[in-house]
C-alpha cells in the first residue's frame, strides 16, 4: 500500500531563503508610494519537518543498513508520511547553510529538521542505526504535530493488517465463485452478495479510520473557524 512507500521528494536546498530587508530612507518611496506590492515575508516555517537522507551516490560495498533494514521498517514507512522525506546528494547538502553547519559531514546519513528549521538532528556512523533514527524521528514528529508517533504508526499498522484480512477474504471469494461456476445455487449467490457487502463495509470503516488518523494537527495550531 502508498502508506508503505517513502515518497522521496528531491531537493538540492532545505534551508529557507533568507531575504534582507530593505533598509529605507526618507528618499527611498515605500510601496504604497510606487503602487508595488509590498515584498512577501520570508517563511519562517515548513509545513512538515524533513527527514533527509544524504547520499554520495556511490554503491554500498557489503550489506547497505540504511536500504535494508533502516528504510525498511515498516515504522519509518509510516512515519515518513508526516515529514518531508528528501533524498539530497552530499554536493547539495555542502551547500546548503543548515545542512552545513549542523546536518553531520559523512555520507550516508539521515538528518531530521524541524519545521521551524531551529533543531538539527545528524546520524551519521555509529549513530546511523534504526532505533537511533526512530528515536529522533519521534521526537521530531511529535515536537510538532498533536499526535504521538509511536501510537500514529501502530493504529495505523492495525489498518493495514484489516485490509489484508479484506483483500485475502475477498480472493476467497472470488476463487469460490470461479469454483462453483454454473453449479452455484441461488442460495450460494446470495450468500457470495451477502459476505461481500460485508467486506465493502469493512473497507469502508478502515479506509476512514485511516483518513482519519492522517489528520495530523499541528501544535498551537488555530481550529478552522
Amino acid at each position: 500500500m502508498a502508506e508503505l512507500t517513502i515518497n522521496w521528494e528531491t531537493m538540492t536546498r532545505v534551508s529557507p531563503e533568507v531575504v534582507k530587508d530593505k533598509v529605507v530612507t526618507g528618499e527611498t518611496p515605500t510601496a504604497a508610494e510606487t503602487g508595488d506590492a509590498a515584498p512577501a515575508a520570508t517563511p519562517t516555517a515548513s509545513d512538515k519537518p524533513f527527514m533527509i537522507y544524504i547520499t554520495d551516490g556511490a554503491a554500498a560495498t557489503g550489506f547497505d543498513t540504511v536500504e535494508k533494514v533502516i528504510l525498511e521498517d515498516d515504522r519509518v514507512k509510516l512515519g515518513s508520511h508526516a515529514f518531508h522525506a528528501v533524498k539530497m546528494t552530499t554536493d547539495d547538502a555542502s551547500k546548503d547553510p543548515l545542512i552545513a553547519e549542523k546536518g553531520g559531514k559523512t555520507a550516508p546519513r539521515i538528518v531530521f529538521v524541524s519545521a521551524d528549521f531551529k533543531s538539527v538532528k545528524a546520524l551519521e556512523g555509529g549513530t546511523l542505526k534504526l532505533g537511533e533514527v526512530w528515536g529522533s524521528m519521534k521526537a521530531t514528529s511529535d515536537k510538532f504535530y498533536v499526535q504521538d508517533l509511536d501510537g500514529l504508526t501502530r493504529e495505523l499498522k492495525s489498518v493495514l493488517i484489516d485490509f489484508d484480512k479484506i483483500y485475502k477474504e475477498r480472493s476467497t471469494l472470488d476463487e469460490k465463485e470461479k469454483r462453483d461456476g454454473d453449479k452455484a445455487t441461488a442460495a450460494d449467490k446470495k450468500e457470495l452478495a451477502t459476505k461481500r457487502a460485508d467486506l465493502d463495509a469493512r473497507e469502508k470503516k478502515a479506509n476512514d479510520k485511516k483518513e482519519s488518523l492522517w489528520k495530523l494537527k499541528v501544535k498551537g495550531a488555530k481550529a478552522a473557524a
